[in-house]
């Protein structure tokens, strides 16, 4: 039965489409509906179609969602909890916070539970997570945990339970926000009439704590499979988003490599696992981490958050001992309990959970899959028993979750087991639960997740507090030099797929034409091969397009590769074309499919153009992106001109050489005439009006240089500008007759030949010069690319 008009939750219940387990709690209360899900149910059984329906929210949904790596598809129906439950989780969830907060700073600072025996030693010896180089009680910390996440689920009888601590490098912030963002903008009314308790209040406080200097995301990198959500976080908060090779430690203070040098860093929100960030305290091996980083976490110069080790409770073992500890430290109960857990390092639970074996479930003491790999599965599951119950084995009691409700593929109204992911932030002096979060719920498809709705009478004020200027943190002058080196990169090849699949369009029209230019479909396929990017034979091109790991395909991936680098920096129209500009190439074997795909792609490039001309201010990262573009724009020139050294000055090439410069009109605009070589020359390397021509972009290359920072730091010009203004005296004295005429005995226009030597001297000078200058200091910069 599906979610019809009229439809009533009498009507559902008598169908077979959402059942709920007699031993489980239903959200939606057995037929007799809670007002807080009231106005989601009858919003979804609207007569008006153009908003209800599901199928239009879904589509909505579809055309906004940016993430390529979303664990679970978003369903459009929010999981919405009522205000009594809401004040029950936050006081309960922020106490455990509390808790988990007083208890490692005990473990690595004061160390009382491990001398007065309230913890066993083999509880933190045996956990590889418990890292002794962070013992210090000396340091001078801060609260260990920043941000924390929970996982909870009710019971049978609708009371909730903890089941999972996240303290390590908490998972889901990004992808709730997007969630967020989702469904308020597919669902505004129904947000509205749930008087829903919007993030931002909450997110801006959290961010604005203690803010006195400049904030990064240490991230492992585009490797990491939550790469997205750093990323998203550092577009909403406008904080650099760095890997390791990014920073430095100089004198026990953090610091940022940038384009100007080094700029001070006073606190970084983690991504990187905490025993990989300092090779040189911790993991040896390690190059996603920073030397020096437990020195600079020690003397308090820079905040990490979380605090390093913190993993070290993020187990199931610690949680049979959390009742125990709430009353040493807090000196009450737990306001929320966990689920039943017995850590087999103990006698007596050991002996308790060989007893009560045939209805729990044992898994590994100190290994937790991460958050967005478990299921809701792992927490109703029993499994055997293992061989040797010892302190690496955990046994836990299964739990029946309670169902709440979801849209399958066909639109019918559907249950599943849930579980809610929460989490809680320290700000202003004590722990605040954010008025949000992920709720994953069981389908026979797998998982789907669910935006969590607040009511907001349910929620209290934060309190408000004079605000921070932050505003010097968004300076492009801190661009990273890693960021710096990649939008260089970027640009460039950008500008090289442009002239790559302006060359393949030009070889694929004429085959598909049955034209007789044999020398210009010899020129072309010379031309790519000498690029590495494709066979011997036009055959061979064809076949390319249709594989992977072709040049082509390479280029495609590194151009998404390191537009998934500085993604951070990109506005979601960007990254749409990115992803629209790798898409699968299908049915292209024949000539018209082939032109067609190669037009569809080059409106990609032109739009990214747009996009970079258009929508980027214009600082450091503009400067460098454009400076890749120009540059290889002048290299392509140079590229496709040289033959002409050689070759005799055939009008079919002249208007190939004239179609790969995207010059054509301009050409017949001009001179309305045949091509001829002299006027060919002037327009692609002399014209300065000529978007196209290799003057222009020297003349643009040296615009952009005087405006980058180390080149305006002497009175002098910089090797740079001297590089360029040679470059540009060249073109200046060049006589387009005498590059056409001058020829030598071997048949080589010797004149042109200077010329185009000459210029690509200069750009392999000015390559090098940037990078010496700029990325020298990033590790892996220079490298051939």
């Amino acid at each position: 039965m599906s979610i019809g008009r009229n439809c009533n939750m009498n009507e559902w219940r008598q169908g077979p489409l959402y059942v709920t387990p007699p031993d489980a709690y239903d959200e939606l209360g057995r037929g007799v509906v809670p007002p807080h899900w009231q106005p989601v149910l009858n919003y979804f059984s609207s007569d008006d179609a153009a908003s209800g329906s599901p199928e239009t929210v879904r589509s909505q949904m579809a055309v906004r969602d940016l993430d390529l790596e979303r664990p679970w598809p978003l369903d459009p129906i929010p999981y919405v909890l009522s205000a009594n439950d809401w004040r029950e989780l936050e006081s309960g969830l922020c106490q455990r916070a509390k808790l988990l907060d007083l208890v490692l700073n005990d473990l690595y600072q004061d160390r009382q539970l491990l001398s007065a025996g309230g913890l066993p030693p083999a509880l933190l010896f045996g956990n590889p997570r418990y890292l002794l180089p962070l013992c210090d009680p000396q340091a001078n910390r801060q609260n260990f945990l920043s941000l924390i996440a929970f996982d909870v689920a009710r019971d049978v009888q609708g009371n909730w339970q903890v089941l999972a601590d996240w303290t390590e490098c908490p998972i889901g912030l990004g992808l709730c926000l997007e969630n967020r963002l989702l469904t308020t903008q597919a669902m505004p009314e129904l947000f509205s009439q749930c008087e829903a308790q919007r993030l931002r209040d909450f997110l801006q406080a959290y961010a604005a704590d203690d803010q006195t200097g400049n904030t990064v995301i240490l991230s492992p990198g585009p490797t990491d499979p939550h790469y997205f959500e750093h990323t998203y976080l550092g577009q909403y908060f406008g904080f650099q988003v760095v890997e390791g090779a990014d920073l430095t430690v100089r004198g026990n203070a953090l610091q940022l490599k940038t384009l100007e040098g080094l700029k001070p860093v006073s606190r970084v929100w983690r991504y990187t696992k905490s025993d990989l960030c300092d090779p040189l305290y911790l993991e040896p091996s390690s190059s996603d981490g920073v030397p020096g980083l437990v020195n600079v976490t020690r003397s308090g110069f820079a905040q990490v958050s979380n605090a390093l080790g913190a993993g070290v409770i993020e187990n199931d073992a610690f949680m049979s001992f959390l009742p125990g500890l709430s009353d040493r430290f807090l000196s009450e109960a737990l306001l929320i309990p966990s689920v039943d857990t017995w850590w087999c390092g103990q006698p007596g639970p050991a002996q308790e959970a060989q007893n009560r074996h045939e209805s729990l479930s044992f898994t590994d003491a100190f290994h937790r899959p991460k958050m967005m790999a478990t299921n809701n599965a792992a927490f109703v599951a029993r499994s055997p028993i293992p061989d040797d119950l010892d302190y690496r084995v955990v046994a836990r009691t299964p739990q029946s979750l309670s169902h709440a409700p979801y849209l399958d593929e066909a639109e019918n109204l559907n249950g599943g087991a849930t579980t809610l992911r929460l989490f809680a932030a320290y700000f202003q002096g004590e722990y605040h639960l954010m008025p949000g979060g992920i709720a994953r719920v069981s389908t026979p498809g797998g998982e789907v997740a669910k935006d969590v709705w607040v009511p907001e009478s349910a929620t209290k004020p934060l309190p408000q507090s004079a605000p921070v200027d932050l505003g010097f943190r968004r300076s492009d002058r801190d661009l990273p030099s890693r960021t710096a080196d990649d939008l260089f990169w970027l640009g460039r090849y950008l500008e090289r797929a442009d002239g790559v699949t302006r060359a393949l369009r030009c070889l694929f029209t004429r085959l598909g034409e049955e034209r007789s230019d044999d020398l210009v479909s010899t020129n072309v396929v010379a031309l790519l091969k000498e690029m590495d990017l494709t066979g011997s034979s036009s055959k061979d091109i064809r076949t390319s397009l249709q594989e992977t790991n072709t040049g082509y395909e390479q280029l495609l991936q590194r151009i998404f590769h390191l537009a998934n680098q500085v993604r951070e920096r990109l506005s979601p129209d960007a990254w749409r074309i990115f992803l629209g500009l790798r898409q699968n190439r299908t049915n292209i074997t024949h000539g018209a499919n082939t032109v067609q795909y190669l037009d569809r792609q080059l409106e990609r490039i032109s739009a990214l153009n747009g996009q970079i001309e258009e929508n980027m201010t214009r600082g450091y990262g503009w400067r460098l992106l454009t400076l890749g573009r120009r540059m290889e724009r002048c290299q392509w020139a140079i590229q496709v001109t040289t033959p002409l050294i050689s070759q005799p000055s055939d009008p079919a090439h002249l208007s190939l050489l004239l179609e790969l410069c995207d010059s054509t009109i301009t050409y017949r605009a001009r001179y309305q005439a045949i091509p001829r070589l002299d006027h060919v020359l002037h327009l692609l390397l002399l014209d300065d009006s000529n978007p196209r021509s290799i003057t222009y972009q020297i003349e643009q290359l040296k615009a952009l240089m005087a405006d980058m920072p180390l080149d305006q730091a002497s009175d002098q010009r910089s090797e740079s500008q001297r590089i360029l203004l040679s470059a540009l005296h060249e073109l200046m004295l060049a006589d387009p007759e005498k590059l056409a005429d001058v020829v030598s005995k071997a048949g080589n226009r010797t004149q042109l030949r200077r010329v185009l030597n000459r210029l690509e001297t200069t750009m392999t000078s000015l390559s090098q010069q940037i990078t010496d200058t700029y990325f020298s200091h990033t590790a892996g910069s220079g490298r051939s690319r």
